[in-house]
């Protein structure tokens, strides 16, 4: 009975936190909604976000995903190209694409810095770069820590989830049953470490969003006034007229 009470009481308070993948998603439809031209979609595995982009064709429509995880982005007929984000050069020219999005990817790649300088470089001037990432100051994860739980993001194991959180419903488990093994993220970015690591490479940053609280009903508010203690760290950027490109 005791065991019982426990996964409904944990159920409850994860409840609004499991929903935050769909807030997250809309807050980054709304920031591109205006979007016309070329887009490219950095990793975006079976949950394309420039399948919302209604308004562009999908002839004006790339994505950049590695070999295994590109099937669903060609069955929509997006330009595919399949190379590693961290490492190669991208094979697109120098000022193509008005948008570039990432969406949950950044915090998996080693080389952070490539992916930055690249996204300059295919953008043209003017265009924008739109990122959403966890967020390791969200108020959520400042308790955890405090309650000396590890936060969800901030995984300690590439082959369980959920090491030193008691809440997690996956503690233990090993990620293999999800189809996720040596996913793990390899570098988390506040909302104020994005922002310096976009002005650093020349962008402009135009706008942040925490996402949401995690909070019901007004989580997506609060996220949008205090954007620093969201769940995500989600920053628009643009590149200026003035940027010329250049490869790495």
């Amino acid at each position: 009975m005791g065991s019982s009470i426990r996964r409904r009481v944990i159920d409850l308070l994860a409840r609004p936190f499991r929903a935050a993948g769909g807030v997250n998603r809309n807050v980054l439809h709304d920031l591109m909604r205006d979007v016309e031209g070329t887009v490219l979609e950095l990793g975006p595995g079976n949950a394309p976000m420039i399948a919302r982009l209604e308004r562009i064709d999908a002839a004006h429509k790339y994505v950049l995903e590695f070999e295994g995880a590109i099937e669903k982005s060609r069955s929509l007929g997006y330009h595919c190209k399949s190379q590693d984000l961290g490492r190669d050069r991208w094979d697109f020219d120098d000022a193509s694409f008005d948008l570039v999005v990432s969406n949950q990817v950044l915090e998996h790649i080693p080389r952070t810095d490539h992916v930055i300088r690249e996204a300059v470089r295919v953008l043209k001037p003017g265009g924008r770069f739109l990122v959403s990432v966890p967020n390791p100051g969200g108020l959520v994860c400042i308790m955890m820590m405090l309650m000396t739980f590890n936060p969800p993001m901030s995984m300690v194991s590439d082959e369980y989830y959920g090491l030193g959180n008691p809440l997690s419903g996956r503690r233990f488990k090993r990620s293999v049953e999800f189809g996720t093994e040596g996913h793990g993220h390899l570098r988390l970015f506040t909302i104020r470490g994005m922002q310096d690591l976009l002005t650093v490479h020349g962008l402009e940053v135009v706008k942040s969003h925490g996402g949401t609280w995690g909070a019901p009903l007004v989580g997506r508010m609060l996220a949008r006034v205090f954007p620093w203690y969201g769940l995500y760290t989600i920053v628009l950027a643009r590149k200026p007229e003035s940027l010329a490109s250049s490869g790495p």
